[in-house]
């Protein structure tokens, strides 16, 4: 140790100090992706149709009617018979909505570390 030339002498203390920060680092990638999957489905449907159905009724010898002593050469019965079919159409409609966000977790973190520090001491010596 020296003397400055004042007469006063001194001397620099030092100590560890701590610099806590935290750093980002990517952990993982995330794709999200939208699957089509087909489904098979089997439904039952009633459908109707129409059928000609002829009733005879017998006569009563010597009892036929005055309208049905018609001429022999009657113009045909001309009848439309209908079905049902069934049809499939498909539409594509909104059914839910998806929202991805990001969630923050926050956890604490105990860190112990040792630090050093000086320590001056002073003492007196022995006149020589």
């Amino acid at each position: 140790m020296t003397t400055p030339p004042d007469g006063a002498a001194g001397m620099v203390r030092h100590e560890e100090h701590l610099d806590v920060h935290v750093e980002t680092y990517p952990t993982e990638t995330v794709r999200i992706e939208k699957v089509v999957v087909t489904e098979q489905r089997t439904l039952t449907i009633d459908v109707r149709r129409e059928e000609l159905r002829i009733t005879r009724t017998p006569l009563a010898p010597g009892k036929s009617p005055a309208h049905l002593a018609a001429p022999r050469t009657t113009p045909p019965i001309v009848m439309i018979l209908r079905e049902e079919q069934p049809v499939i159409t498909m539409a594509i409609v909104p059914v839910e909505k998806v929202t991805v966000t990001i969630a923050v977790h926050t956890a604490e973190h105990h860190l112990h570390e040792s630090l050093h520090h000086e320590h001056i001491d002073v003492s007196t010596l022995p006149a020589s």
